[in-house]
């Protein structure tokens, strides 16, 4: 076991951090698989030079912080997304095993429904994921690649495990529609999108239909809650 593993074996979640993920419409059964928790400080120093400079010796800098284990498609912790539930503040930290491995929130429980031919959902981050199960058949899933793009890992997983649709769910601002599509860059360069790369590699990738009341199921979730939610994202595409 890593020693990451060891300390997030330590930390509990607290009332505080639960009800901050209630209320951005996290399933008390989601918040268990995921196994997110509250970070508390490890009681030895770490040995990764690279998390104390972030972090600290011990993590202090993420103390009380929101820390969502993030794993490999074989279930093996590759690092984790922390959020402050205070201030805008969101960092991730990856171990050396991610470099070979598609850094995805939700991938625990996603493999077995891709395989089985589930259409699957990609939103950039947790509070896209957590709101967004609520409109979902219970044979979908739903992955957050942690910002709006696709890593050549990531293509490669849902090549290999995806069977049913994608539907791209990324943020309607410059950047989600970017990632989506692709652009040209200053240079005059075509910069492939989501929905190119992954029609390549023979997936049937779509976007999802235009809709209002938000710039991502997040905000379609804060400013209207699962009433939104379900009547935005539950309709066929």
């Amino acid at each position: 076991m890593s020693w990451l593993a060891d300390a997030l074996a330590c930390c509990e979640l607290t009332p505080e951090v639960e009800s901050y993920l209630l209320s951005r419409g996290a399933k008390e059964e989601t918040i268990v698989a995921e196994g997110i928790v509250t970070w508390s400080p490890t009681t030895d120093p770490v040995a990764d030079p690279v998390f104390c400079k972030r972090y600290g010796d011990n993590g202090e800098n993420l103390k009380g912080m929101l820390v969502c284990p993030i794993r490999s498609p074989k279930g093996q912790l590759i690092g984790f997304e922390g959020r402050s539930i205070h201030k805008k503040y969101i960092t991730d930290y990856r171990l050396p095993e991610e470099a070979w491995n598609p850094f995805w929130i939700g991938t625990r429980r996603a493999v077995e429904k891709l395989w089985a031919g589930g259409d699957l959902w990609i939103v950039e981050g947790l509070f896209d994921l957590l709101p967004l199960e609520w409109a979902l058949s219970p044979s979908a899933t739903v992955l957050a690649s942690v910002r709006a793009h696709l890593s050549h890992a990531h293509v490669e997983f849902l090549r290999r495990f995806c069977r049913g649709w994608v539907n791209m769910c990324y943020d309607r601002d410059e950047t989600g529609i970017k990632a989506t599509h692709g652009w040209i860059d200053k240079q005059g360069k075509k910069r492939w999108g989501a929905i190119e790369r992954l029609q390549r590699v023979g997936l049937k990738c779509r976007d999802t239909p235009a809709y209002s009341g938000g710039k991502d199921p997040g905000e379609i979730w804060d400013r209207g809650g699962k009433a939104a939610i379900v009547s935005t994202f539950s309709v066929p595409v």
